[in-house]
């Protein structure tokens, strides 16, 4: 019998740990969420608020050291309750369904600097 594969070893992009605020949003009001990973692809927060997978969601973030925001949109792939305790955080991370060219390219040299996960 095989073990299955790790899940670092099935990720098609190489991701970066990153804990910077992301706005994210289903609606015009934007939710703040703590950003855990990201990637050219995808990113993984943290947010006091469950969004259903398959929810599609607007993302608005700076990467750090940089002025330039970036909008994207994405699909959430993946919600789970963080913890235990009075204050309910979600997991959640998001695969990217619209992204520009110039954002890809940011989180390209973002990802390629900063410490993997």
């Amino acid at each position: 019998m095989t073990s299955p594969t790790p899940q670092s070893d099935r990720r098609r992009a190489t991701r970066a740990f990153a804990a910077f605020p992301v706005k994210l949003s289903t609606k015009p009001d934007a939710e703040p969420a703590l950003l855990r990973d990201i990637s050219e692809i995808g990113m993984a927060c943290a947010s006091n608020h469950a969004i259903p997978e398959m929810t599609l969601v607007g993302l608005d973030f700076a990467l750090p050291g940089a002025t330039e925001r970036h909008q994207v949109k994405g699909a959430v792939v993946r919600c789970e309750p963080l913890g235990k305790g009075q204050k309910k955080q979600w997991d959640i991370a998001i695969y990217f369904t619209e992204i520009t060219p110039v954002t890809k390219a940011a989180l390209r040299h973002y990802v390629g600097k900063a410490k993997k996960v």
